[in-house]
């Protein structure tokens, strides 16, 4: 036999040694990993507090150059001049510019030059105590660029110089100057004034517009950084201070902040890699640590799987007595005395399940055979021996239950039997084990025996009772569906199941008088006589005299009372069906007389019957008889006494059309059609709309129109062709339809003409 190589042992070390080094190993990458954060956050901390320093010594000499420059336009001196065309013979004026000029230019203060200007007077005056025409000014351009600024006081940067220059516009706060007012500044004294530390990375100043003002390194002073990658978020964010950390172009860690005062923003870039410098030599020293606790616990995990191994190899060498399956040659120890433990478990329970379901078979089988009374009474006791401990019931009853109908349900005929098996789960859950035998399915009814001991009958047959609704009401929770139960007179022994059996299944035959939904002892509607004592003969004729009249609304309030009527008396299910299949023979007669086979009605007379026999209730018997028959016959009936009806109007219509000149009477055309006058004088009014006599006398009227204006025959003539008793009835009574007189209507259409 061919041993396999220990593939547990192998995987029992790995995990021992992964158990002892994997917690060091992130227990070091964790504390590399803190320490740089902590070290960055330190840095960014410092670079903060450094920008803050910086920006306010950049901006208290910005303010205070600026609240100089604000106390000089406002002199009285400035004011007069802004109007003056100034020349270098205005001594005075111009010397006590100059002067203040050479006030505001303070090298502590890094201010380079002072430039006055006038708008509106052309000229311009600066620290070299020159006065300028401004037509002729080499800044000329600049000037009047910084006088279309929108703001009446900013800063910007004069890149070819490398100046920034502070410009306020005449009078203050005026959007439309009549001067300005520019203060220049060297870019580079305001480099001496950035904290540069060269280890922590470079520190500028941006405007606005993202051109750099100053920077720790002076290459970069004027330069654009408005599109530099590593600026974006800071540029297009709204935060006033932060911090932030990018890889766009190399792993840097950015620190603003955004001065209220002019809008510059002092910016700090660090380089990650040189901040987290220190914390490199955490790294080594925990590889170091990781590699010899890793070294030590290889050895230990060694010696600690051979000695678990061992009771695992000497169980995995037992089961391999047979030789090694194919299917199990890529699996390790366990996987393989797992496999073998889960094969007998598996044998184990499908030997289980065959006796189980084969001991569920015979109990089904003795149920079937005890209701069939098949089961011999020493072969009852030893059953019960074996299956139960029933026998000390004091009575038994058995309770069946069937479901009413399929129609108008989710469900078709060929769920029946599945249906039945639920409902069969749901009698086995409600009703204890300890007070029934096993519930069955027989002949599309479920069936169960229930036993009492130590019950009264009355509370025996209540506790039946409750456990019938509950079943009803679960059924029609669970299944939407309706059932009806019937239950047993009570037996004194299990002996008596089969007549038990046979008294509900009978009893659920009543639900034909019960209606669906029942809970029906058959104590409760045994027949009190053999037949019925009368049949509703008169109620019947009406309700065929109705159909042949085709009244839906008479024919349905007689069909409740005919079916009321025959359901009234307490007598056996069978007796009910003599006067409905009566009733149903004198509808297919009917229907014969007709005129039309059978064949187009209906499925054929047996069919009709057995439909008939397998109705349950008097609403399933009502609505079979409507939509079967009865609807059907009076829908033809109507059709075709509405055919018959047209052509007797039409033949009518003929006769006035064609003889309206003659004699012609109702009494007339009810012979020639062999009706009585009544009758036809009803079906004309009802196809026509009008009376016979109306419409002969409008239709004569209109021909006596036509002859009063067609013909030159006289009035008295027209009258006698018509029939009129003479002219003056015929004079009245075209004055009254018309309102005009005979000949007052020919001479109306004849001066027409």
């Amino acid at each position: 036999m061919r041993i396999r190589p220990p593939k547990f042992l192998f995987r029992l070390f790995l995990f021992s040694m992964l158990l002892g080094t994997l917690p060091v190993l992130v227990l070091g990458v964790l504390s590399y990993q803190k320490s740089s954060e902590i070290i960055q956050d330190k840095v960014a901390k410092g670079n903060m507090l450094n920008l803050e320093q910086t920006q306010q010594r950049v901006e208290q000499i910005l303010k205070t150059a600026d609240k100089s420059a604000v106390q000089f336009i406002s002199a009285s001196l400035v004011s007069s001049a802004m109007n003056m065309q100034l020349t270098p013979d205005q001594f005075e004026t111009v010397n006590g510019l100059l002067q203040g000029l050479h006030q505001l230019q303070s090298f502590d203060l890094g201010i380079y030059d002072v430039l006055l200007v006038s708008l509106n007077q052309g000229w311009a005056i600066n620290n070299s105590t020159e006065v300028f025409r401004l037509d002729s000014f080499a800044q000329a351009e600049m000037v009047r660029n910084y006088a279309k600024y929108g703001k009446t006081s900013f800063w910007t940067i004069a890149e070819a110089e490398g100046q920034v220059h502070m410009v306020k516009k005449l009078p203050l706060h005026s959007l439309v100057p009549s001067g300005l007012m520019i203060m220049k500044f060297q870019s580079k004294e305001l480099n001496k004034l950035l904290a540069n530390n060269s280890d922590l990375g470079e520190v500028m100043i941006l405007n606005e517009e993202g051109v750099v003002l100053a920077h720790s390194n002076p290459a970069y002073i004027g330069k654009d950084f408005s599109h530099a990658a590593e600026l974006q978020s800071l540029l297009q964010g709204t935060d006033a201070i932060g911090t932030y950390h990018t890889s766009v172009s190399g792993d840097v860690g950015v620190t603003f902040r955004k001065s209220p005062y002019n809008g510059w923003t002092y910016v700090s870039i660090s380089s990650v890699d040189l901040i987290t410098k220190d914390s490199k030599v955490i790294e080594w020293y925990t590889y170091t640590a990781c590699l010899l606790i890793l070294a030590v616990t290889m050895l230990l995990s060694w010696l600690g799987s051979r000695r678990m191994y061992g009771p695992i190899s000497r169980l995995y060498r037992s089961l391999q007595a047979e030789p090694e399956q194919a299917a199990y040659h890529n699996r390790d120890e366990l996987q393989y005395i797992g496999s073998q433990v889960h094969e007998m478990l598996h044998t184990k329970h499908r030997l289980t399940g065959i006796i189980e379901g084969q001991q569920r078979q015979v109990e089904e089988l003795f149920m079937i055979k005890l209701y069939q009374g098949e089961v011999r009474a020493k072969e009852i006791k030893e059953r019960l021996g074996v299956f139960t401990d029933k026998e000390a019931w004091k009575q038994v009853c058995v309770m069946a239950v069937q479901i009413d109908t399929l129609e108008d349900t989710r469900y078709a005929e060929m769920d029946k039997d599945l249906l039945l098996f639920a409902i069969n789960n749901m009698v086995g859950e409600i009703v204890p084990s300890s007070a029934r035998l096993k519930p069955t399915v027989i002949h599309h009814t479920q069936v169960t025996l229930i036993g009492r001991t130590g019950l009264s009958e009355d509370s025996y047959k209540k506790q039946i009772n409750d456990w019938a609704a509950e079943i009803r009401q679960k059924v029609e929770q669970f299944l939407e569906l309706g059932v009806s139960v019937g239950i047993s007179r009570f037996y004194p022994t299990v002996e008596s199941a089969q007549m038990a059996y046979q008294d509900a299944t009978e009893a659920l035959k009543y639900t034909i008088r019960t209606g669906p939904g029942s809970v029906i002892h058959i104590v409760d509607v045994e027949p009190e006589g053999t037949i019925l004592s009368r049949f509703p003969h008169r109620i019947e004729q009406e309700l065929l005299d109705a159909v042949k009249l085709a009244d839906f609304a008479q024919a349905d309030l007689l069909l409740d009372d005919y079916l009321q009527e025959v359901f009234q008396e307490k007598v056996g299910h069978r007796e009910y069906f003599v006067p409905l299949t009566a009733f149903l023979m004198d509808l297919i007669r009917m229907a014969q007389h007709l005129g039309e086979p059978i064949e187009s009605l209906y499925d054929g007379e047996k069919s009709l019957i057995d439909q008939l026999y397998r109705l349950k209730t008097i609403m399933e018997i009502g609505q079979w008889f409507r939509l079967t028959l009865i609807y059907p016959m009076m829908e033809l009936l109507e059709k075709k006494r509405k055919h018959q009806y047209a052509k007797i109007s039409d033949q009518m219509l003929a006769m006035i059309h064609q003889e309206a000149e003659t004699d012609l009477s109702l009494d007339l055309c009810a012979s020639r059609l062999g009706y009585h006058p009544d009758y036809i004088r009803g079906v004309f009014r009802k196809e026509v709309g009008v009376n016979f006599s109306d419409y002969v006398s409008s239709f004569r009227l209109q021909l006596a129109k036509t002859m009063l204006v067609d013909t030159e025959l006289k009035i008295a003539e027209i009258a006698e062709r018509l029939h009129y008793n003479n002219s003056q009835n015929f004079i009245r009574y075209f004055r009254k339809q018309e309102g005009i007189t005979p000949g007052q209507y020919r001479e109306k259409y004849l001066s027409r003409e």
